[in-house]
C-alpha cells in the first residue's frame, strides 16, 4: 500500500464543508511534514489525534492504515480503512487498499471482493486490475488470472503506461515486467491449447495456416497479407487465395438462397414502409452523425440494417416478422461462432448516402450479398481494384478486409441481404479450428 507524496486522498464523496472541517486543522500538515521525514511515531500520533476529532478525515485514516500496515498490524489498518470507506463509499483508492490490507490480513475472499468491486467501479485501475488477477492466481484460478493481468496491461498500455521501461513507475517496474511476461506466456500456451481437439483428430499438418494465424496475432510471427489494400482489423489467415471478389457459387447453399430472392424481397420491401423496424448498421441514436462512417450529399445520409442475427445473437422477433426469410436462413449452414457470427441483416443504405472506405476484421470470413432492391447509380468499390454494381437477386461475394465503400446516389434505399460466412477456401478442420481460437480469444479478453 502506497500514500501520495502529501498523504492526502480526496473523494467526490465528500462534502466541501466536511474537508473544510479536518483540512483547515494545522495538525494534518504537522502530520505530513514528519511523514515526509521518515519520524513515524510524531507522524502516526498526530494523524490518530486528528481522526479522533474528525473521523471523516479519510487522509489521516489512510496515512495511520499504512503506518499499521509497516508494523504488520493488520488488524487496525483494516478497521482505519473500513471507517474510511464508510464515509467515502466507492472511493477506488481505498478499495485497492482494503484488498491489499485484507489478503495481508489472511482474509482472501474479503480481498477478493473488494479487487472485484474496485475494477467494476473503476475499470480504469489498472493497478486494481494487477492485484485482482493476483488475488485470483493465489486462489488458484490460473485462467481468471490472466484475464485480469490482460486488462491490466491493456489500459495501462492504452493510457500510456507500461509501454516500456520509461513509461512504467520505477517502484512497480519489475513487478510489471514479471507481470506481462506471465501474461504473455499464459496467453500464447492457452490459445495454442484451444483448438488441441480439432489438432488431435485431423493432425498439426492440417491446420498450419491457423498456427500461422496465431503466431501472427500473437507477435511472433510477421504476418501481413501481401496486398496493401487488405489489412484485417482482427485476424488473418495467411496463404489464402488473395483476391477481392470470390465466386459466391462455392457456398453450396448459393442457390437456394439466390432462388429465395423474390420471397426476401417482398418481405423487405413491406419493412422498408416503416422506418421504425430499422436501426442503424453502426449502432448510431437516430439523427447522430459520424462522417468517418457514413457522408452523403442526401438529407439523412445512413446506413441502416433489420438483423436477423447479430454477433450471434438470434432476433427472434425479426424473424417472426420475416417467416420466409427465417425459414431460408434456418435451412443454409451459417458461420457460428460465439458473441461474434453470424451477422445477418437486411442492408439498408439510405438515399445520397456514402460508406466510407474501411477494413472488415478477418479473411476466415467473406460477405455473401444477395441485391433486393437496387435503384440506379449504387455501387460497392473495392478501392484500388474496381466497383461492382449490384443487380437484384445476383449473389456476389468478397473479403471485406480489403478496403472498400459503397453508395447511394439515387433517392431510393438500396436494399441487400448481407451476411458473413466462412471463407470457402479454408477446410472444416480449419473452420473449427477458427471457431474456437476466436471464442478463446474473446473469452480471454472478457475479465
Amino acid at each position: 500500500m502506497a500514500v501520495g507524496k502529501d498523504g492526502a486522498v480526496y473523494t467526490e464523496a465528500m462534502t466541501a464543508a466536511s474537508k473544510q472541517s479536518w483540512n483547515s486543522d494545522p495538525r494534518l500538515a504537522l502530520a505530513h511534514a514528519h511523514a515526509q521525514r521518515a519520524e513515524v511515531l510524531q507522524a502516526e500520533l498526530l494523524y490518530r489525534a486528528v481522526l479522533k476529532d474528525h473521523s471523516d478525515c479519510v487522509p489521516a485514516a489512510r496515512a495511520a492504515a499504512v503506518f499499521a500496515v509497516d508494523r504488520e498490524d493488520f488488524d487496525s489498518a483494516r478497521q482505519l480503512l473500513q471507517a474510511a470507506a464508510r464515509v467515502a463509499p466507492g472511493e477506488p483508492t481505498l478499495l485497492y487498499d482494503l484488498a491489499q490490507v485484507q489478503w495481508q490480513a489472511g482474509a482472501p475472499e474479503d480481498a477478493l471482493t473488494h479487487a472485484s468491486a474496485l475494477v467494476r467501479l473503476a475499470p480504469a485501475h489498472f493497478l486494481g486490475w494487477m492485484l485482482l488477477g493476483d488475488l485470483r492466481e493465489a486462489a488458484g484460478d490460473s485462467h481468471g488470472a490472466l484475464r485480469a493481468w490482460y486488462q491490466a496491461v491493456k489500459r495501462a498500455q492504452a493510457s500510456g503506461h507500461w509501454l516500456n521501461r520509461e513509461s512504467t513507475d520505477p517502484v512497480i517496474l519489475d513487478v510489471v515486467m514479471r507481470h506481462i511476461e506471465k501474461l504473455n506466456q499464459g496467453q500464447r500456451e492457452y490459445l495454442f491449447r484451444s483448438f488441441d481437439e480439432v489438432r488431435s483428430q485431423h493432425g498439426s499438418g492440417a491446420l498450419g495456416r491457423v498456427d500461422k494465424a496465431l503466431r501472427g496475432y500473437l507477435g511472433d510471427l510477421g504476418v501481413t497479407p501481401p496486398d496493401p489494400r487488405q489489412r484485417p482489423k482482427f485476424l488473418y489467415i495467411p496463404d489464402l487465395p488473395n483476391q477481392a471478389f470470390h465466386d459466391p457459387r462455392l457456398q453450396p447453399w448459393s442457390e437456394r438462397l439466390a432462388a429465395g430472392w423474390q420471397d426476401l424481397r417482398a418481405e423487405a420491401v413491406e419493412l422498408l414502409g416503416d422506418h421504425m423496424n430499422f436501426e442503424s448498421f453502426l449502432g448510431l441514436k437516430p439523427g447522430q452523425p459520424n462522417a468517418e462512417y457514413v457522408a452523403g450529399s442526401g438529407p439523412n445520409p445512413a446506413w441502416d440494417a433489420f438483423f436477423f442475427y447479430r454477433r450471434g445473437k438470434r432476433f427472434d422477433a425479426n424473424h417472426a416478422r420475416c417467416p420466409k426469410t427465417s425459414a431460408l436462413l434456418d435451412s443454409l449452414t451459417l458461420c457460428r461462432v460465439a458473441n461474434q457470427a453470424p451477422e445477418v441483416c437486411f442492408s439498408v443504405i439510405r438515399p445520397g448516402s456514402k460508406i466510407m472506405p474501411h477494413h472488415g476484421v478477418t479473411n476466415s470470413r467473406l460477405v455473401m450479398h444477395l441485391p433486393l432492391v437496387v435503384p440506379p447509380h449504387c455501387a460497392l468499390n473495392i478501392v484500388g481494384i474496381g466497383e461492382h454494381h449490384w443487380r437484384e437477386g445476383e449473389l456476389m461475394m468478397f473479403d471485406d478486409t480489403f478496403q472498400h465503400e459503397a453508395w447511394n446516389n439515387s433517392e431510393q434505399s438500396r436494399v441487400i441481404l448481407l451476411m458473413d460466412c466462412w471463407n470457402p477456401h479454408l477446410s472444416a478442420a480449419e473452420q473449427m479450428a477458427v471457431k474456437q481460437l476466436v471464442e478463446a480469444i474473446d473469452t480471454f479478453e472478457n475479465a
